[in-house]
This record gives structure tokens, sequence and C-alpha cells, in this order.
């Protein structure tokens, strides 16, 4: 096994990829090649990594140190399987899938996931102003002691930030992160929706999240939480549900505020 990785290939074009070659164009690692199952794709990411683009997984060449798999959750069967030659290292980004999908295509490999959200706008020209303020824990697997050492130091060129995490850790965290950030960011929308009904400006709720997100800094999330759930103000919650007219809505209004209310310990 080399002593560090000097050349990669990703397989991949998404927000993530994009990430990885924006950190590594800040480092002597070369990017060799990138594939999409979308040509375009790959050429747009290709042309900013200074790399080949492909479509076809035989156009594959096995002259790279490391291969970074950056794919839907359900494509990345499909890619392992068409891989024409056994990869000496191949890691994925996933948060749920096993490393151990890859045994059969590489001699060693791991995971490299990063515990972040990624929305690159579609019409940046240059994903500095997208990526550049992103904080990124790099959780990092490996399929024995050796590779996850020499993927930490791979990592460390993408983040300051690396955590050792094992299969069933990563999962939770992952898991945790769909909570935290993919269900919130739902609630975010429909908050918006309402207002955008009624005319009125996004801007008045943001120092309120903003807020929201630094006392859980500083408090547990239940010692910080607030609202007619928190104090069971069934007045305020009933009138809040009448003004609900979709359904679904409602559902949610009423399951999360039983929840509310029993985490805070109110069962009246």
């Amino acid at each position: 096994m080399k002593k560090a990785i000097e050349t990669v290939t990703i397989l991949g074009s998404g927000n993530v990829a994009t990430w990885v070659v924006h950190q590594l164009l800040k480092t002597p690692i070369k990017v060799r090649q990138v594939y999409s199952a979308t040509l375009a794709h790959a050429q747009r990411l290709s042309a900013y990594a200074r790399a080949q683009a492909i479509d076809t997984l035989a156009d594959l060449d096995d002259h790279s140190d490391l291969y970074l798999l950056a794919l839907k959750d359900d494509c990345y069967a499909s890619v392992i399987g068409q891989i024409p030659f056994t990869m000496p290292i191949a890691v994925l980004t996933s948060g749920a899938l096993s490393q151990n999908i890859l045994a059969p295509a590489a001699t060693d490999f791991g995971i490299i996931y990063p515990c972040q959200t990624f929305s690159l706008h579609k019409d940046s020209p240059n994903p500095d102003a997208d990526f550049s303020r992103l904080e990124m824990p790099l959780c990092v697997e490996g399929n024995r002691e050796e590779t996850q050492i020499l993927l930490a130091a791979f990592a460390k060129n993408l983040s300051d930030s690396i955590y050792y995490l094992n299969e069933n850790q990563r999962n939770i965290l992952h898991l945790a992160a769909v909570f935290a950030s993919n269900f919130t960011n739902a609630m975010y929308a429909t908050g918006f929706s309402l207002l955008d009904k009624y005319q009125i400006d996004h801007q008045l709720l943001l120092p309120l999240l903003k807020n929201t997100l630094y006392k859980i800094e500083k408090m547990p999330p239940w010692d910080a939480q607030t609202g007619p759930a928190s104090r069971n103000d069934l007045s305020v919650m009933k009138k809040h549900l009448a003004m609900l007219n979709e359904e679904r809505q409602r559902e949610i209004y009423q399951l999360v505020s039983q929840y509310i209310i029993e985490k805070t310990n109110h069962n009246g």
C-alpha cells in the first residue's frame, strides 16, 4: 500500500464530488478522471478539476491511487459491479451504506462520510462561494488499520475535522442528521409557505432560526425548548390548528406538539 495518496479518480459529479474537487485543487493531489453516467455532468466537473471526463465505466483507467465514489446510495451497487479491474483503494462517501459493498471490487476500502448538507447553486460558475464557509466533519472508516490511517491522512487534505466512526456509529449519526437537518429544513419550508400565503417577508423568521441554533450550542435542546406546546398552552395550539387548511400540516402540528408536551413533562 502506498504511503500517501497522490492521484484520485472520482465517480460522481454532484455536490459532494464537487466539494471534494474544490478541496483537492488546494493540494498537490491530482484528479485523473471524473465519471458520470451523464457526460455533460462529467465534463462540467472535469473542466473544474482539470481531469478527463468519462461516461462509461469501461473507460476507467487503473492508474489512480484512490477511487472515490460520491454517488446516490441506490447507484453504488450497480456502479461497483461494472468497474473493470480491482481498485487498489476505494472509498464511499455514504452515511448509510457499509464499506463492505466495496470488497468485491477493491483490495482495500473504506468510508469518508461528510456530515454536512450540500446545496450547490446550479448556476454558480465557481463553487468557492458555496463551499468556502462550510465546516466539514469527515467520518473515516477503513477495512483494516493501515487503510484507515491512509484514508485519514488523505481526508486531512479535505478538512481539519476528522472523526473515526465505525459503521454502526456512522449509521446513527446519519439518522440523527436526518432528524436534526433534513426534517428541520422541511419545517422551514412549511413555515415559509405559510408566510408566502399572506405575503409576509421570510426575513422576519431568520433571526429566530439563528438564535435557536445559537442556543443549542450553549444548552441541551430540551432546555432551550419554547413555544405553546412546551407551555402546554392548549388554547393557542387549538387556534393554530384552526388556521391550518392542509390536513397533513394539521397532523404534523398535532404529532410534534404532543411529542414536545411529553418530552417537557406536561401531561395535561
